[in-house]
């Protein structure tokens, strides 16, 4: 959905929220659109609304545990500010201001791609504008239309995060199996739900925990065989096997050769960068 850098969107493609900001009710609805769902236009932030007197402040924040870099905050306003322009007739102008935590070199080339001021060192990243530009009705309003695009974005939400937990799960399984243990109870622990709700989660995605951890395992596996020089028997603890035989079997089912024979066929091969 639009050009990326790394997880970020730069030129939003607003088709999965398009009925619902083609049918919205006024601006303040088509807002509480955009602030639900930008989780579908952007994987790293998220975007809140605050009213300040006569001014509306939507603001950037964290979505998760990703880290955020300067860039993805300024790629996140001006996606909004683009959005802004087209679905709710915020016009880039002196009655729209952008703050910035950070004070930086660049504010004004920034204030110049935007065509709004823009000024760092305040508390938060945010785009202000008047709220009264949110008044009008929209022309096109069908509650009915309206109505089902929320159900379809709702669902599209759903299955986005979805994804984003079975990638949640795969990456803390690898961090577990790295430190020489997996424990599916932690691991649902550190999602604030309980094994059964993750099985739950899992079993709505067509898969099971058990698949993910095959997986993560053979990732790792190919690894730890390729490139480094632990015996087969420290692996196989290492990924949880309590007998390497076990292990013998499951590698060659993942790679089609035993441990030893895809090591001797691999001695000279480094990691990829």
């Amino acid at each position: 959905m639009g050009i990326r850098i790394g997880q970020q969107i730069l030129l939003p493609d607003i088709a999965p929220l398009g009925d619902a900001l083609h049918y919205y009710r006024d601006g303040w609805q088509a807002l509480k659109v955009l602030e639900q769902y930008w989780p579908l236009l952007t994987e790293a932030q998220q975007v809140t609304v605050h009213v300040q007197d006569k001014y509306v402040a939507v603001r950037c924040a964290a979505n998760g545990e990703m880290p955020i870099h300067a860039m993805q905050t300024h790629a996140v306003l001006s996606g909004f500010l683009r959005l802004a322009d087209v679905v709710l007739g915020v016009q880039a102008s002196n009655d729209v201001k952008v703050h910035l935590q950070e004070s930086s070199p660049h504010t004004e080339l920034f204030s110049a791609l935007l065509k709004a001021p823009v000024t760092g060192g305040c508390q938060y990243d945010q785009v202000l504008f008047p709220a009264t530009v949110l008044d009008s009705p929209n022309p096109n309003h069908d509650d009915e239309r309206f109505q089902q695009a929320l159900i379809q974005c709702d669902r599209t939400l759903n299955s986005l995060r979805d994804h984003h937990l079975i990638d949640l799960i795969r990456e803390r399984l690898r961090f577990q199996l790295e430190e020489g243990h997996y424990d599916q109870q932690q691991l649902a622990s550190s999602l604030n739900m309980s094994v059964r709700n993750l099985q739950r989660r899992l079993n709505a995605h067509h898969t099971r925990f058990r698949d993910l951890l095959d997986q993560v395992r053979a990732e790792l596996a190919e690894q730890l065989v390729r490139y480094s020089e632990a015996g087969f028997a420290e692996i196989a603890h290492q990924l949880g096997y309590e007998d390497p035989s076990s292990f013998n079997k499951a590698f060659k089912r993942w790679l089609g050769l035993p441990p030893g024979e895809y090591r001797a066929r691999h001695k000279n091969s480094t990691p990829s960068a």
